[in-house]
């Protein structure tokens, strides 16, 4: 489940209020397909490696000082929520699909849901923001400097994985250590 939060912070703390539920995927509807227009040169083609950075992003989309908010574990509520805030994408759309990198942090994980209310909550700052990491796939491209397909992700199965070809996982392991460089190899 993914929602909007508005995120307010200052020198003692930050916090989330929820806004809606929202859509990260999809032509019509995704807030990720959304910001990737705002960006997308007219001249943009196969293979098209490109990045978000949500802050930024959706602030181009009309969506200044919010957050997206990935509830991990939806059908847990009642023993246990898992909360992260969305930070980056980063795509390598080509071939008529496009693998994703989400870069994540943790707000709670395996939280006691009697202590937290996920509607308004402060994650506590004293703990260090750990990024976390998540590959996907869409059912989409760039062609022509436009989204070409649906660009939403195939429905859950065992056998869907994500496959990166060594170009593709290339790319994403410099994302990586471009925003974690503790990372090395």
């Amino acid at each position: 489940m993914y929602y909007l939060y508005e995120k307010r912070s200052n020198d003692q703390a930050t916090k989330y209020e929820k806004i809606r539920e929202v859509s990260l995927f999809g032509c019509n509807e995704g807030l990720i397909p959304a910001m990737i227009r705002q960006g997308l040169p007219k001249e943009a083609k196969e293979p098209h490696l490109w990045h978000i950075e949500i802050e930024h992003g959706l602030s181009r989309i009309g969506h200044k000082n919010n957050a997206i908010v990935i509830d991990l574990k939806p059908k847990q509520k009642e023993t246990n929520i898992s909360l992260f805030e969305l930070l980056d994408v980063w795509g390598f759309s080509d071939q008529g699909w496009t693998p994703i990198l989400l870069r994540l942090r943790g707000l709670y994980v395996d939280a006691s849901p009697k202590s937290l209310d996920s509607a308004s909550f402060e994650p506590d700052k004293k703990e260090s923001p750990i990024s976390i990491y998540e590959f996907l796939y869409l059912n989409g491209t760039i062609s022509d400097g436009d989204l070409v397909g649906k660009w939403t992700a195939p429905p859950a199965s065992p056998t869907n994985a994500t496959l990166l070809w060594p170009e593709t996982l290339a790319y994403f392991i410099k994302c990586i250590r471009s925003k974690t460089p503790e990372i090395s190899g």
